[in-house]
């Protein structure tokens, strides 16, 4: 199977979160034709391969997911491209990665990871493979144009709110719970501004309900809602979390239900340095990237494996309509990953 029918494969196998079977199925054929030594799915859901023996400790972990957000999209090869949901995130990243490990055939310990549930909070797939695998350095397929060494992503906040008041009629001047929670927000809004640099703090309102269309002519009685915070390695969630209560008004309740903390790497570290003359060795200007969202590197980063993050793709296209993958591109990065493992030899022996 060529790389580009396996792609294609993969975008097909429609895996929306907690429902990667699909998928996994499909990754697993494939590292099974690759040859690599030892192949299976795990008790996540992940599809999982290495060169070496099942129980020997890996040096290189090499993963993606193959989860994406719902909504399943018409797959189709077009004038070099390939569309479908999945096409940037990121599928094709972890087929390039998966094709340059194989390429690249090193003899130094390697896995090969499709995991599962990255899309959502649990990160399941990631937190368990590390259950039992504890590779001394990663990288994470996530799309960064063939050119974009992703170093850094910011951490995430999100906290769940309820804003308290009494239910009247529409036609009574009392105090509002909807009226007060927008005027918190936008409080919360000018205490951290966004003023586009890496190192603000990014807060959005995700989510809000209250009342019924049904009655229209009652304010109701409370008000829940979600805020979406992002922040940069370094800074604290919990000063975060402090300003946030000190700005509080009455009658709020807020929880906590996720942090994730940022995670960076520096530019001289070895999988850096292996990866910029991999790059220019195909003819690309490497760049450095840094993401204002998060991903599973933001989980094997703080447990004390240094990640980055590479594959190809528009990571503006991420979670819309329009995903999709140019099929040089994605020959590109397989070459540059393949060219990258190959570099990492020379580390990974010490």
């Amino acid at each position: 199977m060529t790389e580009m029918q396996f792609l294609l494969d993969l975008v097909r196998a429609y895996s929306p979160s907690r429902h990667e079977a699909p998928a996994a199925k499909v990754l697993h054929a494939q590292m099974q034709k690759l040859g690599f030594e030892h192949s299976w799915i795990d008790e996540a859901g992940n599809a999982v391969a290495t060169n070496c023996a099942r129980n020997e400790p890996i040096d290189l972990l090499i993963f993606g997911h193959i989860d994406t957000v719902p909504g399943q999209l018409a797959v189709r090869e077009e004038n070099g491209k390939i569309f479908g949901r999945g096409a940037v995130d990121a599928k094709s990243p972890m087929a390039a990665l998966l094709f340059g490990a194989a390429k690249a055939n090193v003899d130094y310990n390697v896995m090969v990871a499709g995991v599962v549930e990255e899309e959502i909070t649990t990160s399941k797939g990631i937190r368990h493979l590390l259950t039992y695998c504890k590779p001394k350095m990663a990288i994470l397929g996530e799309p960064s144009n063939t050119n974009g060494i992703t170093i850094a992503y910011k951490g995430r906040l999100v906290i769940e709110g309820k804003m308290h008041g009494q239910s009247m009629h529409s036609g009574m001047r009392e105090e509002n719970p909807i009226e007060r929670t927008f005027e918190f927000y936008q409080t919360l809004r000018h205490a951290f501004p966004q003023h586009g640099t890496f190192d603000s703090v990014i807060m959005n309102m995700t989510h809000v309900h209250a009342g019924t269309r049904e009655v229209l002519n009652v304010v109701p009685s409370e008000l829940d809602f979600d805020i979406d915070v992002r922040y940069a390695p370094g800074t604290s969630a919990h000063d975060i979390e402090k300003k946030v209560r000190e700005l509080m008004p009455r009658n709020v309740h807020i929880t906590v239900k996720e942090q994730l903390d940022g995670y960076g790497i520096e530019v001289n570290h070895p999988l850096v340095r292996a990866m910029v003359p991999s790059m220019r060795e195909h003819g690309l200007a490497p760049r450095y990237v840094k993401k204002s969202g998060s991903a599973d590197m933001n989980i094997t980063g703080p447990a004390g494996i240094p990640t980055i993050a590479y594959g190809p793709g528009d990571s503006k296209l991420d979670h819309t309509d329009s995903e999709v993958v140019d099929i040089a591109d994605y020959k590109k990065a397989i070459e540059v990953a393949a060219s990258t493992m190959k570099r990492l030899k020379g580390e990974l022996s010490k």
